[in-house]
């Protein structure tokens, strides 16, 4: 009997560890853990101002998230020139695209962000077929999830934004996720 007391004090001091200290911290880990699926949301939302000028609004969100570092980049196609942010060279290079950082924030549970981006075809003439907006969730060591749902299109000086108002994508949760 005191074998299995010197053990369970083992593996109480181990949890306790691994916790820091905070009881309440491994329940809600837990429980986030066993009960709780990982969901991304994005959202585009166009509209439009003077002549080609269109401004995109991009929100995306991960929801039920267990991981504090949580990064998001979105690749805008190179036909389409970005006017009021530079483009973010610490990403994965994209053919045909250029990347712009996300500016993710934790609220409880969730880690969210919303950004505008002032967008123009390069040339005013340009007829371009539709083409994917990329969404790359990313956390420090890998890629998470990579959303290619809306669509950018300009044709006789009209940029259009084809897509739901929501796409989301769903998976279990996973240590280091």
């Amino acid at each position: 009997m005191k074998k299995f007391w010197i053990i369970f004090g083992w593996i109480a001091v181990g949890i306790f560890l691994q916790f820091k200290f905070n009881v309440l911290y491994g329940i809600v880990f837990m429980e986030n853990l066993n009960f709780h699926d990982r969901t991304y949301y994005v959202s585009i939302k166009m509209s439009p101002t003077d002549e080609s000028l269109r401004v995109l609004q991009v929100h995306t969100m991960v929801h039920h998230s267990l991981g504090p570092d949580y990064f998001a980049n979105v690749y805008i196609p190179e036909q389409y020139k970005v006017l009021n942010k530079e483009p973010y060279l610490g990403a994965e290079a994209v053919p045909g695209y250029k990347a712009y950082n996300m500016g993710m924030k934790r609220k409880y549970r969730d880690v969210l962000s919303t950004e505008d981006f002032i967008i123009a075809p390069m040339e005013k003439d340009m007829e371009i077929s539709s083409t994917p907006i990329l969404v790359d969730f990313l956390n420090l060591n890998q890629s998470l999830h990579k959303d290619d749902t809306y669509r950018l299109a300009t044709t006789k000086q009209n940029t259009r934004l084809e897509g739901p108002e929501v796409a989301e994508a769903t998976y279990p949760q996973q240590l280091d996720m």
